[in-house]
């Protein structure tokens, strides 16, 4: 089960505060696990998401400059994916929530349990709407989630895809299987002439291997190993 990242952006430190304890008891509820970060201001906030979107933003509309409708448009410039909840005071707003794709318009003072429920039907909608891809296979098609892809393996003109749940035999090459991650946005790293791997499913790093989420070790070439660390460590700044 994926960490859900969600940011909390109110200008009041009461209502951030409250929306966390609020996040966290969810969590002990629902045994799911949960990062939260928290900002004052939409600036900040901004910074923080173009480096690594959240998956969640619980965000105040009446900050002072740049209030909370001007962040959620720019968010939306480049990011259609990403869940915002209107956390506010006043309904006036409530028409533009749905120019910038609101998920949710919540009125103060908030309710946990209408916050609960509106996790879960976030969680719900963003399962049901979970990428995958469709793969030639020697049985015939295959489909698999993007984000449970852990690495592949080459054998000649065709690899082995080792996902989470799953492992099966692709009618590709290794390299064109690296550039069509790649295009999808997945952050794949060759980490060996015959081993390619998900960097968002490593965790840890040694001389000679890359371990996984299910504890796998691949093999990893000396000349990469410090490559390898510098794009892990890009990549898992931004979630912070």
């Amino acid at each position: 089960m994926d960490t859900l990242r969600i940011a909390i952006c109110d200008d009041e430190q009461i209502e951030r505060e409250l929306l966390e304890k609020y996040i966290h008891e969810w969590q002990a509820c629902q045994s799911h696990p949960v990062t939260t970060a928290s900002f004052p201001g939409g600036a900040d906030l901004l910074h923080m998401h173009n480096r690594h979107p959240f998956d969640l933003i619980l965000l105040d509309i009446q900050m002072q400059e740049p209030d909370g409708m001007w962040v959620a448009k720019k968010i939306r410039e480049s990011d259609h994916d990403t869940g915002i909840f209107f956390i506010t005071g006043y309904e006036d707003y409530l028409a533009e929530g749905y120019e910038v794709e609101a998920f949710r318009y919540l009125l103060k003072p908030l309710k946990k349990e209408k916050l609960w429920d509106s996790i879960d039907q976030f969680l719900l909608r963003r399962k049901k709407s979970q990428r995958f891809w469709t793969l030639e296979t020697p049985e015939g098609q295959k489909r698999v989630a993007l984000e449970e892809i852990l690495y592949l393996e080459s054998f000649g003109h065709t690899c082995r895809l080792y996902a989470k749940s799953d492992s099966f035999i692709v009618k590709k090459g290794i390299s064109d299987m690296e550039q069509q991650l790649q295009a999808l946005g997945l952050a794949a790293f060759r980490c060996h002439r015959s081993y390619l791997i998900n960097i968002a499913q490593v965790t840890g790093i040694g001389r000679e291997y890359a371990v996984m989420t299910d504890g796998q070790k691949v093999p990893l070439s000396r000349k990469l190993y410090h490559p390898l660390n510098q794009a892990f460590i890009r990549y898992f700044r931004k979630s912070f």
